[in-house]
C-alpha cells in the first residue's frame, strides 16, 4: 500500500508552504491489536549469594594469588558491610581513618539509593584487608578513593569494571553463581541469617539493615526462601 503524506496532513506547523508531494514513502498497515510491552525485554540475571565458606575462601585466595589487593579489599568490605556497590565505590580512606594512624570505629555514610544513614562497624577482617592493600600500593591519602581506578587521577573504578572483575573471577573459579556486583550484598545477607539463625530477631534486624519493606522480601533477596523451597520439594520427591 502506497500513501502520500504531507506536513499539512500531519498538522505540522511551518512558516513556509511546503508542497504536498515532498514526502513519499510506503506505509504498512499495523494491526490494532499489536502491543509492544517493555516486559518483553530480557531482564538482567539476578545475582546470587555465595553459599559455602569453602567458596568464599576460594575467592579470597583467587585475588590474593593474583596480587589483586584492591579487588580483594572490595570483596572483603562488600561481604562484611552489605553496602551497595555504588556506596562501596564512593568510599574514601577518610571514611575509615581519623588520620594517618587512627582507625575510625565505624563507617558512617548516607546511602546513595535510599538517602538514609547507614553505619557499619570497621571490624578486624576489614582492617587486615585494608592494611594489606595499603602496604602493597605504597601508602594512601585520606582524600583518596579506596577502590581507585588505575586510569586518571583520583577516581574510583566504575560499576561496569567491578562487574567485569567479579564475572571473570566466577568464570575462572567455575563457581555455580551469577556474580554480578550485587552478589557482595546478597552474600552478606545470606550469611548474616546463617550465623544468627537461632535468633528470632535476626530477620527483622537484617530487614532494617537492608532497608527492605518486608521480611519476605529479605528472605527472597538473600536466597533463603528459594533454598528452603528447593529443600522441601526435594524431600517430597524422595517419598516415591
Amino acid at each position: 500500500m502506497q500513501a502520500q503524506i504531507s506536513f499539512y496532513d500531519l498538522n505540522y506547523e511551518t512558516t513556509k508552504p511546503i508542497p504536498d508531494n515532498i514526502i513519499k514513502f510506503p506505509v504498512e498497515k499495523v494491526s490494532e491489536n499489536l502491543e509492544i510491552k517493555s516486559s518483553d525485554k530480557p531482564k538482567p540475571q539476578a545475582a546470587d549469594s555465595v553459599k559455602t565458606l569453602e567458596e568464599i575462601e576460594k575467592i579470597k585466595k583467587y585475588f590474593l594469588d593474583r596480587k589483586e589487593y584492591r579487588n580483594y579489599c572490595l570483596f572483603i568490605i562488600g561481604i562484611t558491610t552489605g553496602y551497595r556497590i555504588s556506596d562501596l565505590l564512593s568510599l574514601k580512606f577518610s571514611d575509615i581513618f581519623e588520620d594517618y594512624e587512627t582507625w575510625k570505629r565505624e563507617i558512617d555514610i548516607i546511602e546513595q539509593k535510599t538517602k538514609k544513614r547507614r553505619v557499619m562497624p570497621i571490624c578486624e577482617n576489614m582492617k587486615t584487608a585494608i592494611n594489606l592493600y595499603i602496604k602493597n600500593k605504597g601508602g594512601f591519602l585520606l582524600s583518596e578513593y579506596i577502590f581507585k581506578s588505575q586510569k586518571g587521577k583520583n577516581a574510583p573504578i566504575d560499576k561496569s569494571s567491578a562487574r567485569k572483575i567479579f564475572n571473570n573471577m566466577a568464570i575462572d573459579l567455575n563457581l555455580p553463581y551469577h556474580c554480578s556486583t550485587h552478589f557482595l550484598r546478597k552474600t552478606f545477607a545470606y550469611w548474616f541469617l546463617q550465623i544468627h539463625k537461632n535468633d528470632m530477631s535476626a530477620l527483622a534486624t537484617l530487614q532494617d539493615i537492608l532497608n527492605h519493606s518486608s521480611e519476605k522480601m529479605t528472605l527472597k533477596y538473600c536466597g533463603i526462601e528459594k533454598e528452603k523451597k528447593e529443600t522441601m520439594l526435594k524431600s517430597l520427591s524422595e517419598l516415591w
